[in-house]
């Protein structure tokens, strides 16, 4: 199969497109709800806690892609977008996930905290861990759940399915490209 080429400008905003496409408010609280996971998580206070946990594991799903599939510079222009496209994410809806200015977290605590616990998995081929993780921190946040969380293993097991689709897609997709260095 021929390969697209891409230049590393148009490579960055594939990327970008990607993490749009797969964070988009109304589809995390679609999943939510249907992987079974607490209402407190799509209708209550924790929902931008939830919206920030998949960000982080699709912008980490993104990360780990390009690594495999672009040169150094694409992926570091990509990195250089987490603000703006977190920005964007949190913004895509009317009353979406963002949580009130005085609490939106900086992207340093979204960088060193959610995204460097996927990555620190994606990163390693250990895709398997990320639907308990991500069930560890939403239970870290809403600790009256985390018993819930923990011992539903049906919410575990449609979150894998959905997570390893996700990677899939994605890496599938940069895998159709050849995506060139500046």
């Amino acid at each position: 199969m021929s390969r697209k080429q891409l230049c590393a400008a148009q490579g960055i905003e594939a990327a970008c497109i990607l993490f749009q496409l797969n964070s988009k408010t109304a589809d995390i609280l679609r999943l939510a709800q249907n992987a079974g996971l607490p209402p407190v998580f799509t209708t209550g206070a924790e929902r931008a806690r939830l919206c920030a946990e998949w960000r982080a594991f699709v912008h980490a799903a993104v990360t780990a892609g390009l690594m495999q599939h672009a040169p150094n510079s694409v992926l570091v222009g990509y990195l250089r977008q987490t603000g703006p496209l977190l920005r964007a994410a949190e913004a895509d809806t009317p009353g979406g996930c963002a949580p009130p200015e005085s609490q939106q977290p900086a992207q340093t605590d979204f960088v060193d905290g959610p995204f460097a616990s996927y990555m620190a998995l994606l990163g390693h081929g250990e895709q398997a861990g990320c639907p308990s993780l991500f069930c560890r921190r939403l239970a870290d946040a809403a600790p009256g759940l985390a018993a819930h969380l923990a011992q539903d293993t049906r919410v575990q097991a449609r979150l894998a399915a959905v997570m390893a689709l996700v990677i899939s897609a994605i890496w599938d997709k940069l895998e159709e490209f050849e995506i060139l260095a500046d």
